[in-house]
């Protein structure tokens, strides 16, 4: 599986989605400084990139590791000696380890601002919530290549772009239906550093406080990365020789 990923990683060396990995990391982080002043760098951080940046990275990084192939019809991921479900798999790897390497920026990031300004929390619960966010968001990294593969670009960014920040609204996140997958995310950050889905402090009696969603919303997407990753892999396994039905 190295050498696929390693393959995956060579051909996304040049492309905007992987630059924004870095961009979109540092430009959240100068705003929470300029625009915050100081205070709550951290908290406001954190959730601006997981209520807008992160739907627009994952998105990007989804579209950009499938154009690759597909601008030739996927000719050339056919006639490799290799099965495809290996190539399918080593791009859903590559897109975790994508979301990993964002996720452990914004939380060096934030970290050192908290050492700068004033520290919101303590450093368990900022490495903590790049944790959970790695692992609360990556079912997103197969779902994004199925539709980045059966549709166009535009639809997967911003389907992606839509579904997350309407479910990660204080409505939905911060309500009843926080298991909704898209909602699950910025719930669990509620409780973790403290902060609601709308990007206000939680106050000291908010029920958003309540840690039990954690591991609930940790195994529903959990679940949906291993379903969604043998459901497409096996999608694109038996579709064969896409080029010839594309």
């Amino acid at each position: 599986m190295t050498r696929f990923i390693q393959a995956e990683l060579l051909k996304g060396k040049r492309s905007f989605g992987r630059k924004g990995l870095i961009i979109f990391p540092l430009l959240v982080s100068l705003m929470a400084i300029f625009l915050m002043g100081g205070q709550f760098t951290q908290v406001g951080a954190y959730n601006w990139w997981y209520m807008l940046l992160l739907p627009m990275v994952v998105g990007l990084i989804c579209t950009n590791l499938i154009d690759s192939d597909k601008r030739f019809s996927f000719y050339n991921v056919n006639i490799l000696p290799f099965p495809v479900s290996k190539i399918w798999q080593g791009k859903i790897w590559t897109g975790i380890l994508y979301l990993a390497f964002g996720n452990g920026l914004i939380f060096g990031l934030t970290t050192i601002s908290g050492v700068i300004f004033s520290s919101q929390y303590p450093f368990w619960r900022g490495i903590t919530a790049g944790i959970v966010l790695t692992l609360t968001w990556s079912w997103q990294i197969p779902f994004g290549l199925f539709l980045a593969s059966r549709f166009n670009s535009v639809v997967t960014f911003l389907g992606i772009l839509f579904l997350n920040i309407l479910c990660s609204g204080q409505t939905i996140a911060g309500g009843d239906f926080w298991y909704l997958p898209f909602a699950i995310p910025p719930r669990m950050m509620a409780p973790i550093i403290g902060i609601n889905p709308n990007g206000i402090p939680l106050e000291a009696g908010s029920p958003l406080h309540d840690t039990a969603v954690i591991f609930p919303g940790l195994i529903i997407t959990v679940s949906l990365l291993f379903i969604g990753y043998f459901i497409t892999t096996k999608w694109f396994s038996d579709r064969g020789r896409y080029h010839e039905s594309a």
